[in-house]
């Protein structure tokens, strides 16, 4: 999947902070720095995802036109979501 941009605004950036504790910067990392892909819904995905200090996050996003996505959510993956990730990366 090819991502070009990212589409933040005041409703997602502080959604993501004060909810989940993640960075946007951090929501970018996950979602362009080894992810997994999955497709949960139409134009909707997930990505699971390291960010460059090691953090382990998952991403839900809405992909738009021209590469641009939206970070929906997000979230520390729990210890089974890392094993997943980890299996399915290496797999």
């Amino acid at each position: 999947m090819k991502i070009r941009d990212f589409e933040w605004d005041e409703g997602n950036i502080v959604h993501i902070e004060l909810t989940h504790g993640i960075q946007p910067q951090e929501a970018e990392e996950a979602i362009v720095y080894k992810p997994l892909f999955r497709k949960i819904k139409k134009e909707k995905y997930v990505a699971f995802g390291p960010t460059l200090d090691g953090r382990y996050l998952v991403i839900v996003f809405q992909k738009k036109v021209k590469g641009k996505v939206r970070v929906i959510t997000g979230w520390d993956m729990s210890d089974k979501e890392r094993k997943y990730y980890k299996r399915e990366v290496k797999g």
